[in-house]
Parts: C-alpha cells; sequence; structure tokens
C-alpha cells in the first residue's frame, strides 16, 4: 500500500514507536471517523460495505476545517501545494462543502440510502 501512494507522489513517513507526540494528527482523524462510524456496530450492516463509501468518508473528515491548520482543510491545503495536479482526484478523495459535511452516523444512513436507488 505505501508503494502504491508513494506512486501517486506523495512521501511517506513512519512515526517512531512509542512516539506519540509524532502522531496526533492521526489520532485527530481516528476520533472524526468514529464520530462517523462508532465503535461496537457491524460497519457492513450499517451501509459501509465498499472502498469508494470509505474514500467518501475520509473525503468529509478531509473536508473539516482544522484549527491547528488556521482553520484550512486538509484538503484545502493538498490543492494549495498541488494546484496542478490530479492527486486529489487519484487519491479517490473530493472535497466537500461545509454546508454538506457531515461528521455523524448520519453519514452512514445517507449511505445506505444511496446504495437502495
Amino acid at each position: 500500500m505505501a508503494r502504491e501512494i508513494e506512486d501517486l507522489g506523495c512521501r511517506i513517513f513512519y512515526c517512531d514507536p512509542m512516539a506519540s507526540s509524532q502522531k496526533p494528527h492521526v489520532e485527530n482523524n481516528h476520533l472524526l471517523f468514529r464520530r462517523i462510524c462508532p465503535k461496537k456496530i457491524n460497519l457492513k450492516k450499517q451501509g459501509l460495505d465498499s472502498q469508494a463509501k470509505v474514500d467518501l468518508i475520509f473525503s468529509h473528515i478531509n473536508s473539516y476545517p482544522r484549527e491547528e491548520k488556521f482553520g484550512k482543510s486538509p484538503i484545502e491545503i493538498l490543492k494549495f501545494f498541488h494546484q496542478k495536479s490530479d492527486l486529489l482526484e487519484r487519491l479517490h478523495m473530493k472535497e466537500i462543502g461545509l454546508d454538506k459535511l457531515q461528521l455523524n452516523p448520519g453519514l452512514l444512513r445517507s449511505l445506505i440510502e444511496e446504495s437502495e436507488f
């Protein structure tokens, strides 16, 4: 998987083991993911049954503005540094507008409704 990401033009950096100070942003993404997909629920039964749906969830997470990034979202920052690139598309990500942003289990419910059509 790391090779595939590097082939897209992204550099991967690994945290040192037991160095929690190196990975607070990963932990923040995990907390945001858990807002949408709480523990102890069957995600497949909740409608999370494809990589495209996981990509959509992370599009929502990565469209969420972060205080530590001066109110910018990770997607906004990626677009700024890769203006002439299709990296966002190759990562199967899309920017979600603030008016449509969902970081709660309602996003899972909307995925189920979409798959029923």
